[in-house]
């Protein structure tokens, strides 16, 4: 192999490496900046500034619905983050996210998405934050919609944008999964005969 071609073969695998090093140390060395307890007391969610060596605009920005256009590279980060998800009382890490902009996301924490007793689904910027067993029993999701009765009491104007919200949420998240189930139902394409094939049936 001539030096040239050495050298890219160098600077493709140091780019790869420098990558897959940059995923690591961007949470491992990420800075917490704050921590909140789920209204049931049993969800302890840390918040992280991502450590970045790069500038921002060599990261894609996420967007918490799969099916919108990708932002694209050379767009500067506002508020990059990322978040962890704890079982209070054993300090058990239950799930995290993915680093988003939180300026480029719903700006909400919706505290359950499962209507089954038993399992706890959580969103934060309506990204999954985590998908467990824990936390889900019946007292404890009790807790819950007590917090959520009582937020809707108080300010029946926000709840209304929240439900809203929650609405259309719920709505997309249907429409992708009915779109998932017809690419699933539909036959493979036909591979048109060639000419072997013609000749035979000819």
């Amino acid at each position: 192999m001539n030096p040239k071609g050495t050298l890219a073969v160098i600077a493709v695998v140091g780019s790869l490496c420098f990558y897959q090093a940059s995923n690591w140390w961007e949470r491992t060395l990420a800075t917490l900046e704050s921590s909140e307890l789920s209204p049931d007391g049993c969800i302890r969610v840390d918040t992280y500034s991502p450590f970045w060596v790069l500038p921002s605009i060599l990261h894609r920005i996420p967007h918490p619905d799969p099916e919108a256009s990708p932002i694209p590279l050379g767009n500067s980060w506002d508020y990059p983050m990322f978040k962890r998800a704890y079982e209070a009382s054993t300090g058990n890490l239950l799930g995290e996210t993915i680093v988003y902009d939180a300026t480029s996301s719903f700006d909400s924490m919706y505290w359950n998405e499962s209507n089954q007793t038993g399992r706890r689904i959580v969103y934060s910027n309506g990204f999954p934050l985590l998908d467990s067993d824990r936390c889900s029993d019946k007292a404890t999701l009790s807790k819950l919609h007590a917090y959520y009765e009582k937020a809707r009491n108080d300010d029946p104007e926000r709840m209304k944008e929240w439900d809203e919200y929650e609405h259309q949420w719920r709505e997309d998240k249907r429409k992708r999964e009915e779109q998932e189930h017809l690419l699933r139902l539909r036959p493979p394409a036909e591979t048109p005969a060639g000419p072997s094939a013609r000749a035979v049936s000819g």
